[in-house]
C-alpha cells in the first residue's frame, strides 16, 4: 500500500515537472512571438511613416532668417556655406544663403548671420554688420579671416587686440561645452590642423577652443545688444565637423533650441553568417579553440554582456554566403549556414535587437569595375542578378524566421550603384533603410548619405564611427554627431577579432576590454541618448524629419508649436537663464547650461527665469 501511495506521489510529482517546462517553453515562446509581433507594429508604423515621408516640411518661412554668407567666387567658402546651410535645416531654423559676390547684403530679416568668407572685402560696407550686432544681431565668422581692408576696420569689434600672419595650427583643446559633454577635450591629430590667424584676444572674449599651442581657435565676444563669434581655421569646410557649427550657433544666440533625433546605434556587420573553421593562432593560443567555438562560446556571449552593461542594442546584418557568385542560380549556396542564422538570430531578437541583410553574399551591388577592383569585389552583370540575389537573401532569412520581417540593409563595404539602390527595394517591398556611411568620401567610392527620407521612401540613416577600439578620429567624428544631431551610430565587425592588421594586433581579451569601455564612455557622456535597433531609429527619424517646428520667444518663456507631431520630439536647449515652469515637456539638464528637452504635445512651453 505504501508502495502504491509512493508511485502515485512520484506520478504526481513527475506530471507537475512536465507541466512546468511546458508553462516555460510556452512564456519563453510567447516571448520570442512578441519580439515578432514588435517587429510587425513596427513595419505597420514604418508603412505609414512612408506616405508621411512625402511630406517633409521645410521650416515654417514665418520664421526668422538664418542668413549664411558666402562668396560664390570662393570654393572653400561654398563648402562651408553648404554645412552651414545643412545644419540649420537640421535644426529646423529658417536657411538664407546670400552671395555676397553678387549683391549687397541685407540684414533686417536675419535673426542670426554665419558668415563663411575668408575676404571681407566683397561684403564691401562692413559697418552695417556692425551695427547689425550693436543693435541686437548675431554674426558667427566660420573661417579664419584674409587680413584686408574691411577686417581692419572690424577686428575690434571681434575682440581681437592684435593680429599677426597665418599659419599652420595644430591640434585642438575644448575650452568650453561647444562639443556637448566634450569640455576639456585635446586632440592632436592631423585632421584637426587648421590654417589660422595669429591673434590676441581681450578679456572680454570667450574662449571656447584654442590650437595645441593655444593659438586661439574659437570665441564669443558681446558687442552692443547682441554678439560676434569667431571660428579661426580651416576644417569647417568638412562635414565631419559640423558639430562645431551647431555648438557655435546654438552658444551664440541666447536661448536657443533645437530638434535631435536622439538616439544611439550598434551595428554588427556579416553577422550571423557563414564562419569558418579551422585555426588562428590568435584565438587558439588564449582559449584552445577554433573559430566556430570561439564565436559561440566566447565572442558572443561577451558582446552580449557589453551592450547589456551600457543600455545598446544590436542590429545585425546577415550574409548568406561568402563565395563570389555573381550569376544566378542562388539558390542553396552549400556554404549558407543556416543553424547559426537561427541560433544567433534567436538570441539577437530575445535582447531586443535586429536582424537587417548586409546582402547575398559580400559582393557589393555595382557594376563599376573601378569601383568593384578597389575593394577585389567581382562586378554584377545586371540588374536582374542584383535583383536576384537580393531576393534570395530576403527569402533566406524568412525562411528561417516566417513570421520575421527584415527592414534594413547595410551595403557591403558601405559601396552601392545607382542600380544597386534601385534594385533593392524593388526586389525587397519591406525595405525601410538603408545604413552606409556619414563622412566624406575623397575617392568617391562609398555611399555617402545624410539623415534623410529619399524620394522613394527608404530612410538614409548612415552609420558615423566604427572599431572596436577606440580612435582620434572616430572619438572626434562621435563628440561631433552627437551634439548636431542627438546620434551615435557605431559598427564593427566579427571577424576583426581573428584579422591581425583590423584587430591592431590585440587578444580578444584586450579588444573586448577597449569595445566594453568605449560603449560605458558614450553612455557616461550622453546618458540621454535612446538605445535603438536600426529600424526603431529610422521611425523616430522620419518623426522628425516630417515636424515642422515654429518656436516663439517671449520675455519669460518660450512656446513651441510641432505641426504634424505624432510622438515625443526631442530638443537640444543653450540657456543661462533658469528653467521655471513647464507645460506639455520635460527638461532634463545635460551639461552646463544645456537640456534635452522632451515636447509630449504638439504645443509646449517652457518658462525662463532670471
Amino acid at each position: 500500500m505504501d508502495v502504491d501511495v509512493k508511485l502515485r506521489r512520484n506520478v504526481y510529482i513527475i506530471i507537475i515537472v512536465i507541466l512546468l517546462l511546458a508553462i516555460t517553453v510556452q512564456v519563453s515562446r510567447s516571448e520570442f512571438i512578441m519580439k515578432f509581433s514588435q517587429n510587425h507594429d513596427l513595419a505597420k508604423d514604418r508603412q505609414t511613416l512612408m506616405t508621411l515621408s512625402k511630406q517633409q516640411l521645410p521650416a515654417d518661412a514665418g520664421e526668422p532668417q538664418y542668413c549664411v554668407v558666402y562668396d560664390s567666387k570662393d570654393e572653400y567658402s561654398v563648402k562651408v556655406k553648404d554645412n552651414a546651410v545643412k545644419m540649420l535645416q537640421y535644426m529646423k531654423k529658417n536657411a538664407v544663403a546670400m552671395d555676397s559676390a553678387t549683391s549687397p547684403l541685407t540684414y533686417d530679416k536675419c535673426r542670426m548671420m554665419v558668415v563663411t568668407n575668408q575676404e571681407l572685402d566683397p561684403i564691401r560696407n562692413i559697418d552695417k554688420l556692425g551695427d547689425y550686432v550693436e543693435n541686437g544681431g548675431y554674426v558667427m565668422f566660420a573661417s579664419s579671416l584674409q587680413q584686408d581692408e574691411m577686417f581692419y576696420q572690424i577686428y575690434r569689434k571681434l575682440g581681437i587686440v592684435s593680429v599677426g600672419n597665418q599659419f599652420q595650427t595644430n591640434g585642438i583643446e575644448l575650452k568650453s561645452n561647444v562639443l556637448i559633454g566634450e569640455k576639456g577635450l585635446q586632440m592632436n591629430e592631423a585632421f584637426l590642423n587648421n590654417t589660422s590667424s595669429s591673434v590676441e584676444i581681450d578679456g572680454d572674449s570667450e574662449l571656447l577652443a584654442a590650437s595645441h599651442d593655444g593659438t586661439p581657435l574659437m570665441w564669443k565676444r558681446d558687442y552692443g545688444k547682441g554678439s560676434f563669434m569667431v571660428f579661426n581655421g580651416t576644417i569647417l569646410q568638412e562635414k565631419i565637423n559640423r558639430g562645431l557649427l551647431a555648438g557655435g550657433i546654438s552658444m551664440l544666440e541666447p536661448d536657443f533650441i533645437y530638434p535631435v533625433f536622439n538616439t544611439k546605434q550598434l551595428f554588427i556587420d556579416d553577422f550571423p553568417s557563414p564562419i569558418r573553421s579551422g585555426t588562428t593562432p590568435l584565438i587558439y593560443d588564449a582559449y584552445k579553440k577554433d573559430i566556430p567555438r570561439f564565436y559561440h562560446d566566447i565572442w558572443w556571449p561577451d558582446m552580449l554582456k557589453a551592450a547589456k552593461q551600457s543600455d545598446f542594442k544590436y542590429t545585425a546584418v546577415l550574409i548568406q554566403s561568402y563565395r563570389d557568385q555573381v550569376k544566378p542560380p542562388f539558390r542553396y549556396p552549400i556554404d549558407e549556414d543556416r543553424y547559426n542564422l537561427i541560433s544567433y538570430g534567436r538570441e539577437i531578437i530575445k535582447s531586443g535587437g535586429e536582424i537587417g541583410i548586409h546582402g547575398y553574399n559580400h559582393q557589393a551591388l555595382t557594376m563599376d569595375e573601378d569601383v568593384a577592383g578597389a575593394y577585389e569585389y567581382k562586378t554584377w552583370n545586371s540588374y536582374e542578378d542584383m535583383y536576384a540575389s537580393i531576393e534570395e537573401v530576403v527569402r533566406y532569412l524568412q525562411d528561417s524566421f516566417p513570421s520575421y520581417q527584415p527592414s534594413t540593409y547595410v551595403p557591403p563595404s558601405n559601396v552601392l550603384s545607382q542600380e544597386g539602390r534601385k534594385a533593392l527595394p524593388a526586389a525587397w517591398p519591406d525595405l525601410a533603410t538603408i545604413s552606409s556611411l556619414y563622412e566624406e568620401d575623397a575617392q568617391n567610392l562609398s555611399y555617402v548619405q545624410e539623415f534623410e527620407i529619399a524620394s522613394d521612401g527608404i530612410v538614409e540613416m548612415p552609420r558615423v564611427t566604427s572599431g572596436y577600439v577606440e580612435a582620434p578620429f572616430e572619438r572626434w567624428a562621435e563628440a561631433n554627431t552627437a551634439s548636431s544631431l542627438g546620434v551615435f551610430s557605431h559598427f564593427v565587425h566579427p571577424d576583426d577579432v581573428i584579422d591581425s592588421e583590423r584587430g591592431k594586433g590585440l587578444t580578444w581579451k584586450k579588444l573586448y576590454d577597449q569595445f566594453s569601455e568605449k560603449l560605458e564612455r558614450v553612455s557616461r557622456t550622453y546618458p540621454w541618448l535612446r538605445s535603438m535597433t536600426a529600424t526603431e531609429g529610422a521611425n523616430s527619424l522620419v518623426n522628425t524629419l516630417t515636424s515642422q517646428v515654429s518656436l516663439n520667444k517671449e520675455p519669460n518663456r518660450m512656446v513651441g508649436q510641432i505641426n504634424n507631431f505624432r510622438e515625443d520630439m526631442y530638443f537640444i536647449l543653450r540657456t543661462e537663464r533658469n528653467i521655471g515652469q513647464l507645460k506639455h515637456c520635460k527638461v532634463s539638464k545635460i551639461d552646463e547650461h544645456t537640456y534635452l528637452v522632451t515636447a509630449e504635445q504638439d504645443k509646449f512651453e517652457i518658462g525662463l527665469g532670471g
